[in-house]
Parts: structure tokens; C-alpha cells; sequence
């Protein structure tokens, strides 16, 4: 056993922001540089979180792009509708998904970003009426015609199950009532994957997040990955075990597996439980503990256990060096020292369809 290596790592799944992030008073951008070098991950994908931590005055997608902007051989930046969403938090504007996907379009068209994610956009108002799915589908399906329009993939997020252990009480409410669809099960990325089968779609947690060590999400995301080209995992939270059935799956394998941390989340704690299996997995801060207490404290080293957990595959090394890294690198376009086809296996982008439907759903 021993920590994963590659040859070209890139942490899929980075949330930098201070607040929110488990690292309040330090210097996130230093700490990820300084964990990046320890482990020696050359890319950090960075995500915007949305509305899930929305601050007055502090636009997320901003506060990721300076920092692409100041290190752009080390991160990469994924956005999502933070201004349409804090305007709904702090200034009474009722949020509608056309002006998302104008904030979105802006956005993408800078070229300082290289996808949507993590949370779709989408109103935060608990209060408003249930939304029926053919309502919130058709949102998605309007930022999956941006993703195919600027050729970018999008991450759709999965987990949660624990509900009754959410603080954000908009998460809450996803698990408990189908409002906000996406959230409630993986199975519904199928139809978009479907409809926009040119559109890589990351499902974010592979379905572990939040749900200590329930795995429904888990099987259903890797049902919706077996089951269409263009859906990937993104699988840093999972312990060792997890990789097994995905890896035997011939229609799923290391090819559509990306490691992904969750490094910054605020909620990350590890939890223990001696000779089960698994014996250590994340689960929010505020769960019960095996002592039975609440407020774990952050676990600031996720990339040793994810790693560890990892190191503990007897795989070839070229499939770890797909998840690794040699996933994100296809499906964001990074930039490699060497030419990507000297570095990883199937570097060709033929998991996409190549013939696009010639009307969408809406």
C-alpha cells in the first residue's frame, strides 16, 4: 500500500474559495499550491460552487479566475451562475434561467473557463412552488446547448444521500422533495446524455458525497455510465473498494473514471471504523462520529487518503494514469509537457458521439 502516482495528475474536483472551505483564516491559494507540489499534481480543476455558499459582495467565478489568471499552467476554472444567483440571495431578483445562461454564454466566451459545473444553475428560493422535471429539464437542456456550443463538458452533481445530516437546507430539500431533479437521482443524466451525446457529462462524487458509506447514488451513477458514451465519474471521494465493479464494467473501465478530491470542500471529514469495510470514508463534518459526537474537525489532507486508497489498486499503470489524470486531460484539453498520445492510452476524444442530433429536445 502506498500513495497513487501518475504521469500527469490533475485533481478534477477543487473547490478553493475561502468560506465554506474547511481552510477559514489561511491562504487557500497557497495551501492547494503547497499540497499540489507535496503530491505532485501538476492541474487543479477549480470550481465556482454557485449559490451553495453565496456571500454578499464576492463573485466566485472571479475570485477562481484571477487565480487561472495568476497560475495558468496549475489551474484550470469551471463556472456556474453566481452573479443570477446572488441577485436572487441579496437583491430580491427572481432567478430564471435565461438570465443564467447569458451570464454562463459571457462567461464561456472569455475562454479563461473550460466547463459548467459543479451544481447546475437553478433557483435557491426553497419557497417557490415544486418545480415538475419536464420544467427542470428543460433548464439543463439550455446549459447543455452552451456545453456543445463551446465544446466543454459539464458536471453534474450526485450524492448526498444522508439528508437528514444537510445544514443547507436547499440541499435538504432536493433529497427529501424531487424539485430540483438532478440532485435526487443520477439516473436522470441519462436523457440528457441522450439528447446531447456530444456533450462529455462528469457525474461529480460518482455518487459519494455526503452519504457516508450508504452507496445508492454510487450504483446508479455507475448505471448511467455503463449506460451512455459520454458520461464520465468523478470518483475521489470513494474508498478503495468502489473501483472494483467500474473497473470490471467493459462499459465503464479506467477510460471514464476521473480522480476528483473534493479538495476544499467544507463539510470533508474522515470517519473510521476499524476492520468494516470501508474502514475510513468522508462524510460532512456534521454527521455522528464513531464516538457518537458531531463537528468532526475538516480532514486538511484529503489528498493523502484519496491517494492512499487509490495506491492500493493492483492496476495496470497505464489505467492509473488515466484516472490520474489522462481523463481530464482529454476531456478539458490541458496542456501537457509531451504530446498526450506519449503520455496516456486512448487519447483520441471517439467516446464522443461524433454525429449530433439535428434538433434538440426544446
Amino acid at each position: 500500500m502506498g500513495l497513487a502516482k501518475g504521469i500527469f495528475m490533475v485533481d478534477n474536483h477543487v473547490i478553493p474559495q475561502n468560506g465554506g472551505t474547511g481552510y477559514e483564516g489561511d491562504d487557500p491559494e497557497k495551501m492547494l499550491l503547497y499540497h499540489m507540489d507535496r503530491y505532485g499534481v501538476q492541474v487543479a480543476v477549480l470550481k465556482s460552487h454557485g449559490g451553495y455558499y453565496a456571500q454578499k459582495g464576492t463573485n466566485k467565478n472571479e475570485l477562481i479566475q484571477e487565480m487561472v489568471k495568476r497560475h495558468p499552467d496549475r489551474f484550470i476554472a469551471l463556472c456556474t451562475d453566481v452573479e443570477t444567483q446572488n441577485k436572487e440571495a441579496f437583491d430580491g431578483v427572481e432567478w430564471n434561467i435565461d438570465d443564467a445562461v447569458k451570464e454562463l454564454d459571457n462567461l464561456l466566451s472569455t475562454g479563461l473557463y473550460a466547463g459548467i459545473g459543479e451544481g447546475f444553475p437553478r433557483s435557491r428560493n426553497i419557497r417557490k412552488p415544486l418545480a415538475s422535471w419536464d420544467q427542470r429539464l428543460e433548464e439543463i437542456c439550455k446549459i447543455a446547448e452552451l456545453c456543445r456550443k463551446y465544446k466543454k463538458p459539464m458536471h453534474w452533481i450526485t450524492g448526498g444521500g444522508l439528508a437528514s445530516y444537510r445544514w443547507n437546507s436547499d440541499m435538504v430539500r432536493n433529497i427529501v422533495h424531487p424539485d430540483h431533479f438532478e440532485n435526487s437521482s443520477p439516473l436522470l443524466a441519462i436523457e440528457v446524455a441522450a439528447w446531447y451525446p456530444d456533450v462529455p457529462i462528469i457525474l461529480s462524487h460518482a455518487g459519494i458525497e455526503g452519504s457516508g458509506y450508504y452507496m445508492d447514488f454510487y450504483e446508479k451513477s455507475l448505471y448511467v455510465a455503463a449506460a451512455c458514451r459520454n458520461v464520465f465519474l468523478d470518483c475521489g471521494q470513494w474508498w478503495t473498494e468502489l473501483f472494483d465493479k467500474p473497473l470490471r464494467d467493459v462499459n465503464i473501465g479506467a477510460g471514464k473514471i476521473l480522480w476528483g478530491s473534493g479538495w476544499g470542500e467544507g463539510f470533508l471529514s474522515q470517519q473510521w471504523m476499524p476492520g468494516q469495510v470501508p474502514e475510513t470514508y468522508t462524510a460532512p463534518n456534521n454527521t455522528y462520529s464513531r464516538d457518537g459526537m458531531r463537528n468532526n474537525p475538516y480532514t486538511k489532507n484529503i489528498w493523502g487518503w484519496s491517494l492512499t486508497q487509490m495506491g492500493k489498486l493492483n492496476i495496470p499503470q497505464d489505467d492509473m494514469d488515466l484516472i490520474l489524470g489522462g481523463n481530464a486531460v482529454h476531456l478539458f484539453d490541458i496542456k501537457t509537457p509531451l504530446p498526450a498520445n506519449m503520455l496516456f492510452k486512448n487519447t483520441a476524444r471517439d467516446y464522443l458521439a461524433t454525429e449530433v442530433p439535428p434538433e434538440s429536445r426544446f
